[in-house]
Formats: C-alpha cells, structure tokens, sequence
C-alpha cells in the first residue's frame, strides 16, 4: 500500500499528525532481537537471532493547551498504554505494517498555567511506542 498521508493508527484510529512534532517522529521498525547472545574466549560475538522482529516508535508532541492534550488522551487511555493495535508507516519496505504494542506511561510538563482563561499550557509531551 502507498503512502496515503498519515503516519499511525491506534486501534484502527488515524492519529492526527499535527499532534506530533514531525521533527522529532523517529520510527525503528523491524529490530532484530536476539536470545542469549554470547562472546566466547576469543571474542567472537555469537547471535540467537529470533524470528520476531519489533517496531519503536517515539515521538513529542509541539507544546500543547489543555484541549489539545485531552484530545491526545483519547488515542493514548489507559487499556491502549497495556495493548493496542498499531498500523505505521514502515520505511524499510516503504508500505503500512502493524502489530500488537504498548504505550510507555506519559509524562506532562507544564510550562505555564493561565489562571485567567483558566487553561494550561504544556511543554512537548513524549510518546514511546513498543511492539511486542
């Protein structure tokens, strides 16, 4: 399939881009993973190389009004930060993948709190996905 704008989908959920900070989008796909690997006496470094292969995706958000990170929470709750299905853009074979992942727990930052209009305003929030 071609690339048909968008970068990822949570749970079947096109993930707005202008959510992320593109800049800062970094995708990893298929990382090959190793069981027991091992140097021997000699210094020859001996791989178990799996079958599995695993995507990370991280990204930060641009600084962020209270809307707008509540509109975040809604792609990123709680049961999608356990597991959730990911469809994402792969450029090792230029063509969509998916697989199962979590969300790492989300950390927010504040940079300024307007009592007046009463809102807040929060630094770029980072977003780390792994696949199982």
């Amino acid at each position: 399939m071609a690339f048909d704008g968008w970068l990822l989908k949570i749970n079947g959920e096109i993930f707005p881009n202008n959510l992320i900070a593109l800049e800062s989008y970094k995708c990893t796909p298929d990382q090959i993973m190793d069981l027991d690997p091992y140097r021997d006496g000699d210094g020859v470094l001996h791989r178990n190389a799996l079958p599995h292969t695993a995507t990370s995706i991280e990204f930060t958000t641009p600084p962020m009004h209270l809307p707008d990170v509540e509109r975040l929470n809604q792609y990123i709750q709680h049961g999608a930060r356990v597991q959730c299905e990911i469809e994402y853009w792969n450029t090792n074979t230029s063509s969509y993948a998916s697989g199962t992942f979590y969300i790492s727990d989300v950390p927010y930052e504040i940079i300024n709190v307007d009592e007046v209009k009463k809102t807040i305003l929060y630094k770029g929030i980072k977003i780390t996905i792994t696949e199982y």
